[in-house]
């Protein structure tokens, strides 16, 4: 982790060029603080922050694989290159290098609940990097001795986290001070710690869920949790970062809004296949898809030229027959009403579409709510300014896990009563947004009627259907709630392989599917003990699903 090092030591005091090239590890930084001299809140507050830059960056990976986001690529070995993943392997091991040093000082000062806040982070990191990478260092990674530090295995990486959150918990319940301050800035929980103590137990409910299919004793540890009743269980808890609607001095803005919303028009381009699911799957649209995506325009085919479509150019080309055959959307999905996206793999180029296409929503980027106005996007102050959320884990993401573990066999209650909960929370949550867009039609805001409907239909939907349509309706509606972070949908693809009837990549042959990340390319020219691997067919330890063929539409 030679260059890794580079970076921790100085990051916050200078600006590095991507390809600076200097051999700086044995000389001291002067204008660097040592830890002792660091303030405490001034560390926590920016340990916060990047975390949930790391969650952003590190979730839109999973998003994209599974469909939630676009995916620019038809080659899976190819479409993530080894420097894929500097930036954000460099942030986690950051983050959790500033909170030892800050350790240093708090341990000195008794200020135990900084302590306590900062091993949650550190544990959702290990858990992130294990989960898409592997076996990743840990136990030696801190040791600035240590220019080699060996990886460890993923299980003991999940055993010790679980420790360092018994630790956290234990920490957070301290009272009186100095052991018992509050944080100047507590950016989650606002001092709350019983809260944080719930996303303490909720992360290690994550980590049971996800080795249910390696731990024989997983679920009945994740239902012990559950009794306990110690965990976020309502939207009040949810852990999430807020964002600002501050452009500049700084810019406290979602980092995706910058994008989104700029003069000419947006970037990027919204899935097909997501959108598709939300407005046709079920007897009405997703109360959810308002919120979600923002129209430019009302009907796709209506702006295209028919002749050149040179706005869209799949218009001209037949369907794939693998498409076809698998009653998949290609290109626009029907009923379009100008919800213009891409289609899982397609890396054709970008024609002038920046102010056709739809693009984030109110929810969760602080976009506009679409009110039917259809503004075009010329500005980058339009609808809540970017004053959106990370999304890390929500209550609905444990009604899932719930409804997974019960359907796995090893969790208490019905299914569809979990699932059920799951999806009304996901569009209750989602529908308080419409206040962060003050120029929203909210006339347009669906009303509970429409919820209970939708929700209905999921239900009914459910319970008729054979045990692989219950795995792939509870996927559906797991990704469509984790928008904004796709880590838990990429988890649960490789856990279930489902939803198994999801839009495959664009081309027919896109190779094995990505079981894992490939290291990042500066780990493993500065890292010795890091080989990079044959391929991204390798899973991590708690994926023993079957080797090639899996999942099964990829």
């Amino acid at each position: 982790m030679k260059k890794i090092k580079i970076l921790i030591l100085t990051l916050g005091f200078f600006t590095f060029n991507a390809c600076e090239t200097l051999e700086l590890d044995n000389l001291d930084n002067p204008n660097a603080l040592k830890p002792s001299q660091a303030d405490i809140n001034l560390s926590i507050n920016r340990a916060q922050v990047e975390f949930a830059r790391f969650v952003n960056g590190i979730g839109d990976f999973g998003a994209e694989l599974t469909r939630i986001e676009y995916m620019f690529g038809r080659s899976y070995p190819d479409v993530y290159g080894p420097a894929t993943f500097d930036l954000q392997w460099n942030r986690g091991y950051d983050i959790i290098k500033d909170l030892r040093d800050m350790n240093v000082n708090a341990e000195a000062t008794g200020q135990l609940k900084h302590i306590g806040v900062g091993q949650i982070l550190e544990a959702y990191i290990m858990i992130a990097l294990v989960d898409h990478f592997g076996p990743v260092p840990y136990s030696e990674a801190f040791d600035t001795a240590n220019l080699n530090p060996a990886p460890d295995s993923g299980e003991e990486i999940y055993s010790a986290v679980r420790d360092l959150l018994d630790e956290a918990i234990a920490n957070l319940q301290t009272t009186g001070a100095p052991g018992g301050s509050n944080l100047a800035n507590d950016l989650y929980y606002n001092n709350n710690f019983s809260r944080w103590v719930k996303a303490a137990n909720t992360l290690k409910m994550k980590t049971y869920i996800t080795t249910r299919l390696v731990d024989p004793q997983a679920l009945a540890a994740f239902q012990a949790l559950v009794t306990e009743n110690n965990f976020i269980n309502t939207p009040a808890e949810n852990f999430v970062f807020n964002w600002g609607d501050n452009i500049d001095n700084p810019n406290s803005r979602h980092p995706f809004y910058g994008g989104a919303y700029a003069p000419g028009g947006t970037t990027g381009y919204r899935s097909n296949w997501l959108m598709n699911v939300m407005k046709n799957e079920y007897a009405v649209t997703d109360p959810r898809m308002r919120y979600y995506f923002y129209r430019q325009v009302p009907d796709v085919l209506a702006n295209v030229n028919p002749e050149t479509g040179a706005q869209l150019r799949c218009i001209l080309e037949p369907i794939p027959a693998h498409y076809e055959n698998g009653g998949h959307t290609f290109c626009f999905i029907p009923n379009d009403q100008g919800y213009w996206g891409r289609d899982h793999g397609d890396d054709s180029g970008i024609p002038p579409d920046g102010q056709l296409k739809t693009t984030w929503g109110v929810y969760p980027v602080g976009g506009k709510f679409d009110d039917n106005t259809f503004v075009k996007i010329n500005s980058n102050n339009l609808g809540a300014n970017g004053a959106g959320i990370t999304p890390i884990m929500l209550a609905s993401t444990v009604d899932f896990w719930r409804a997974e573990a019960a359907l796995a066999g090893g969790g208490e209650g019905d299914a569809s009563v979990h699932l059920s909960r799951g999806v009304t929370r996901s569009i209750n949550f989602v529908k308080s947004f419409i206040n962060r867009d003050a120029t929203a039609n909210q006339a347009l805001v669906p009303d509970d009627a429409v919820t209970a409907a939708y929700v209905a239909d999921v239900v009914s939907q459910f319970n008729s259907a054979g045990l692989q349509g219950k795995w792939n309706i509870l996927g559906e509606q797991l990704f469509i709630s984790v928008y904004g972070n796709g880590i838990e949908a990429y988890n649960y693809y490789r856990r279930t392989g489902a939803p198994s009837d999801i839009q495959p990549n664009l081309e027919l042959n896109p190779g094995a599917f990505v079981r894992s990340f490939w290291y990042p390319s500066q780990e493993v020219a500065a890292n010795a003990r890091i080989n990079q691997k044959e391929s991204v067919t390798v899973r991590v330890f708690w994926d023993n699903n079957p080797q090639t063929g899996f999942p099964p539409n990829n």
